[in-house]
């Protein structure tokens, strides 16, 4: 059996090429993953408690995003190169070869292409993995010296994550074949059945539900937590239509035929009516560039969502004239030079206590890096807009205001107490006020007699300045900024804090290698596809179809592909879109429209050049043979 697997292997390698590059990428993006994954770990084995949970928190978040898209290519590709076989498998089974044995047959093979590609995938990214750091170092996330820790555990849990996907795959996609009487599976080699089994539809209902249910889920889940529940919506739901492609797919390319006329171009009437019979085919093209447009199209709006959000409920937040920030040259008393300066009617100054939250998850304790905002409990210059409680309790000590978010994460609802660790010191703070404004204003806000209690000293970093009336804001505003300081209005503030904050570097770094995945198996996928059909398009060619025809069939099959996929991938992630923004935002949802139209135009004029590439060389054999 083994003989026989590795005999299959060799005959198919071309498919098997395609799939092993794909299986290959998968691995190495995992491997950089586990990668920060065991770096943080070990930061906080060090001590390093503040960088080491930024990494795990980070390579989590980005984990679990990174499987599904891996389950979901992966199956894509290996099904996709086992059905070009389906004319094997029924002569296998014609010539005696039982159910069992082509099952067999069949994992072995593709547990010799996952044992071969992801190990050596799964080295690269993990010494690919060093090419991060220096993003990570920019991005303030962990010291200037910092190299991450190298082991063969990340390339043991990636090359078994793919092969727990990869091999179950292939044992389902010959089970069709090996289950099939062999003069019907003979038959069935040759035409496609758009039938989709009940299991499959019914988890494809499931799975939709279940992805707008997670869409609305801002509804109930607070803050951040709703939004993060939120975009992973479009996962679902993608998932959903790869269950139901042909069902789905077949129902678009159906209303396409329907709308071209028959008298058309020849190369357009093939194109239309090859769509129309092959669409459990090109389903396994369709999913990973729908994929492609929906993950790239919620990433980049969650952030415009974020800066969006943070920016609403700061200028909400700030009820004064100006934000003041002190610059390098700035003195030690700012604060009461500012407030003595003409025009300045006051300046209320906050500022920021670094800490650690700790929380329990599993039985396993952890802390988590936290800036506390240190804020006098009767002004009237910030507004959080407190919901629960009352912010003038933050003047005792041991106390603090939490965001609706952290008391939704922490459990530490109003009365209750957060555990957070101050210096040397580990307190149980009393809740005393939740209120909504999380993201403009911080999670956490206590007073200063709190940072006093425990010998901490408190610098302002911020004034909330007032100007008299009748006074000239400009001339407010040259008078404190003499003094060695920035001052601008709420909004020009934030929105310059946010710009300063820089691009989310490391947050695109790992998108573009979500998508390199997906673009890779996008693209061994539509080769694959092209290239099977040489048979078909030595047909054609024979009953008078010409190769420029030919070329000209597959571009329209092409661009018909491309856009079902992205109208697949933007009804998929619409709900994600407003589930994300009504968790943050108040107003309209936002999209991150130039990167949604990139997205869009890529993914139209990536099938048509992947496609045209492997045409080219496959329309010229086949019209050889003919």
């Amino acid at each position: 059996m083994w003989q026989l697997a590795s005999s299959g292997v060799r005959a198919h390698r071309g498919a098997f090429a395609g799939t092993a590059v794909v299986l290959a990428v998968a691995a190495a993006v995992l491997a950089v993953t586990g990668v920060l994954f065991e770096s943080g770990l070990r930061l906080q084995g060090e001590g390093d408690a503040s960088a080491g949970g930024l990494l795990v928190s980070l390579s989590t978040s980005y984990a679990g995003t990174l499987i599904v898209v891996v389950v979901m290519v992966v199956a894509a590709t290996v099904s996709l190169a086992l059905r070009s076989r389906r004319r094997e498998f029924a002569l296998l089974r014609a010539v005696g070869a039982t159910p069992s044995q082509v099952r067999r047959s069949v994992t072995l093979e593709v547990a010799v292409v996952s044992l071969v590609a992801a190990p050596l995938g799964a080295v690269a990214g993990l010494f690919g993995a060093r090419l991060l750091d220096p993003v990570l170092v920019r991005s303030g996330m962990v010291a200037p010296d910092f190299a991450s820790h190298l082991s063969p555990l990340p390339v043991l849990a990636a090359v078994a994550l793919i092969a727990v996907t990869a091999v179950p795959v292939g044992r389902l996609g010959a089970r069709e074949a090996a289950r099939t009487a062999p003069t019907a599976a003979l038959q069935q080699s040759a035409v496609e059945d758009r039938h989709v089994g009940l299991g499959r539809r019914i988890t494809a209902l499931v799975m939709t539900l279940g992805g707008l249910a997670m869409a609305f889920s801002p509804l109930w889940i607070p803050g951040t937590t709703g939004s993060a529940a939120a975009s992973l919506s479009a996962f679902l739901l993608i998932g959903a239509a790869a269950l139901a492609g042909p069902v789905l797919v077949g129902w678009i390319f159906d209303r396409v035929a329907r709308a071209h006329p028959s008298g058309g171009r020849p190369a357009t009437m093939l194109a239309v009516r090859n769509v129309r019979g092959f669409s459990r085919r090109l389903t396994t093209v369709v999913v990973p560039l729908a994929l492609v447009v929906s993950a790239a199209t919620i990433q980049t709006s969650v952030d415009r969502a974020m800066t969006t959000a943070i920016e609403q409920e700061f200028v909400a937040a700030v009820a004064t004239d100006l934000v003041v920030t002190p610059t390098e040259d700035a003195t030690q008393d700012l604060a009461a030079q500012v407030a003595a300066a003409p025009g300045v009617e006051a300046a209320v100054p906050l500022g920021t206590l670094p800490g650690e939250v700790r929380s329990v998850d599993d039985g396993a304790e952890t802390w988590e890096a936290a800036a506390l905002r240190v804020v006098p409990a009767d002004t009237a210059a910030l507004d959080p807009d407190v919901e629960k409680g009352s912010l003038a309790d933050i003047d005792a000590p041991d106390t603090v205001a939490v965001s609706s978010d952290t008391a939704y994460t922490s459990g530490a609802g109003l009365g209750e107490t957060l555990t957070i660790r101050l210096g040397d010191d580990v307190v149980d703070a009393t809740v005393v006020a939740v209120y909504s404004r999380g993201l403009g204003v911080g999670g956490i806000v206590t007073g200063a007699a709190t940072a006093e209690a425990h010998g901490l000293p408190v610098m302002a970093d911020t004034l909330l300045v007032d100007v008299a009336d009748g006074t000239d804001v400009a001339d407010a505003t040259a008078a404190i900024t003499a003094l060695g300081a920035t001052a601008a209005d709420p909004r020009t503030h934030i929105t310059a804090t946010v710009q300063a904050g820089g691009d989310n570097a490391v947050g695109n770094a790992l998108l573009m290698l979500l998508l390199a995945v997906v673009a890779v198996g996008a693209a061994s996928t539509l080769a694959m596809t092209t290239v099977a059909r040489r048979d078909e398009l030595a047909l054609l060619h024979r009953t008078g179809t010409t190769r420029r025809q030919l070329l000209g069939m597959t571009t329209v099959e092409a661009a018909i592909t491309g856009v079902t996929a992205w109208v697949v991938g933007t009804v998929a992630v619409a709900p994600a879109v407003i589930g994300v923004s009504a968790g943050m935002l108040e107003g309209l949802p936002v999209v991150a429209v130039p990167a949604y139209v990139i997205v869009s135009a890529a993914v139209v004029a990536f099938a048509l050049v992947a496609t045209a590439l492997a045409a080219r060389p496959t329309t010229r054999v086949a019209t050889a043979v003919a």
